[in-house]
């Protein structure tokens, strides 16, 4: 009778081991890979702060190719092409 006890007292601490691994594992798992709200907020912060950035450098080289006197066609060329890039990508 005590053998019986035993066998049934290790199966059901057994079974709350493997029952509470369980839920844990499953908790880390998708909490790790489910992004939240603030995360989508700051991805595209974040994105928005390159596009301004490649923007504001598309325009410091369209004031530096075009804000001097055009001596040639090169010039013109380069200032045409600078401000052929300003237009803004999507």
């Amino acid at each position: 009778m005590d053998l019986s006890k035993t066998i049934g007292t290790v199966a059901v601490v057994l079974g709350v081991v493997l029952a509470a691994g369980y839920a844990v594992g499953e908790d880390g798992a998708a909490g790790a890979s489910k992004p939240t709200m603030q995360m989508k907020v700051e991805e595209r912060e974040a994105q928005r702060r390159a596009a301004l950035e490649e923007q504001q450098r598309r325009k410091d080289a369209f004031e530096r190719a075009c804000n001097k006197p055009l001596k040639s066609a090169t010039d013109f060329d380069l200032c045409r092409t600078a401000y052929k890039r300003l237009e803004p990508t999507k």
